[in-house]
């Protein structure tokens, strides 16, 4: 088992990407501290851990907090006393449907070549209460969990950081700007804190998936997704168990001269 003797924390554990991978470590031979805003979905992700025989912790909080995220880091050492992987997978995305359906209208204005589009009037709409809670789950979050593992990590001189970033932060996307920019701002934590860690045997790495198959798509308009399919190479949305694959990569010791990059499981939805 690759990970036999580690102990992990998945944040936004509770379902999809986060789930799989938590699930994943866990029959790697890792112990795996679940947290997830609701408590819910994350003692059910640890029941599932417990059922592979793994140790477990259930760390509910919201890690836009740094309150919160202290105080799950206190619980979290008080019974491990160590930390050796974290991946920090906790985020949101905004689904507005009248959003969507102007991006459907737009696609399909420049197929059939039918002149200027009319405006899509999508980033002047965002609020600021929906620019700052994408922010901050995603990139605040990131840096709050990063900052306090840091603490034990460079202590132990050992230690992998796993983001969660996506194609967006690596492209932009068209109606997704406050997700982009949070996405964005994750690669380049990423590749500031790999140089700086690094010195003390912590390695950080990003992950950036491509459209993945999850809960939190739930709500898209089909058609919509019919069209990011399309865009693919693969011809379809990815898999949470896809995602959780690399993951475990960047966790284990076989990413030993993998520092400071961004893995990209897309489909070939960008190259």
């Amino acid at each position: 088992m690759k990970l036999a003797q580690r102990t992990a924390l998945v944040t936004g554990a509770g379902s999809g990407i986060g789930r799989a991978i938590a699930l994943c470590f866990a029959r790697e031979g890792a112990a795996v501290a679940v947290n997830d805003i609701r408590r819910d979905r994350a003692e059910a992700v640890a029941q599932e851990i417990r059922a592979l025989g793994r140790e477990t912790l259930t760390l509910p909080a919201d890690v836009s907090d740094s309150v919160e995220v202290r105080a799950i880091f206190e619980q979290l050492t008080a019974q491990w006393q160590r930390l050796d992987i974290l991946v920090n997978n906790a985020g949101i995305v905004e689904l507005e449907p009248s959003r969507q359906q102007r991006l459907i209208q737009a696609h399909m204005e420049r197929l059939a070549g039918s002149g200027a589009p009319a405006p899509l009037a999508i980033s002047q709409s965002i609020t600021d209460m929906e620019w700052r809670r994408t922010l901050a789950v995603h990139l605040d979050g990131t840096f709050y969990c990063t900052r306090e593992a840091l603490k034990l990590m460079e202590a132990q001189r050992y230690g992998k950081i796993i983001n969660m970033a996506s194609v967006a932060g690596l492209t932009g996307l068209a109606g997704a700007a406050a997700y982009s920019a949070a996405k964005a701002g994750i690669i380049g934590l990423t590749k500031a804190i790999a140089r700086e860690a690094i010195h003390c045997g912590v390695y950080v790495n990003a992950i950036a998936p491509g459209f993945i198959d999850t809960p939190m798509l739930a709500e898209m308009d089909a058609e919509m997704k019919r069209l990011i399919a399309l865009q693919a190479p693969i011809g379809r949305f990815g898999t949470p168990e896809e995602v959780a694959a690399v993951a475990l990569h960047l966790a284990s010791d076989d990413s030993s001269y993998t520092v400071g990059q961004v893995l990209s499981p897309n489909g070939g939805f960008y190259m």
